[in-house]
């Protein structure tokens, strides 16, 4: 079973901006499609496609791609600020 974490202001965002679901899922991050450099993104709203494991937490739709693996079933929500804009990101996934 999944533990989910909100960090530092993450949960107040989500209700300010009255945000209903997430989609945790697979992002790519590094150039030219290297090989196994997976970093999972967050999305606002339902997926429309795939396979998900759907977690309610305060009234919030999470939905996480089967095939990302947390360490510890642990994931926290917490903000990747990137040029002055907040963007949700999620930390604790399991490289291995």
């Amino acid at each position: 079973n999944m533990k989910i974490i909100f960090n530092k202001g993450t949960r107040k965002y989500i209700e300010e901006k009255n945000i209903k679901a997430l989609t945790v899922d697979m992002g790519l991050t590094g150039c030219c499609g290297v090989h196994g450099i997976v970093d999972p993104e967050v999305k606002i709203g339902v997926p429309d496609v795939g396979t998900y494991n759907l977690y309610k937490e305060d009234g919030l739709d999470i939905y996480v791609n089967k095939t990302l693996r947390f360490k510890d079933d642990t994931m926290t929500f917490v903000f990747n600020n990137f040029l002055f804009t907040k963007k949700l990101a999620v930390d604790g996934y399991d490289y291995d």
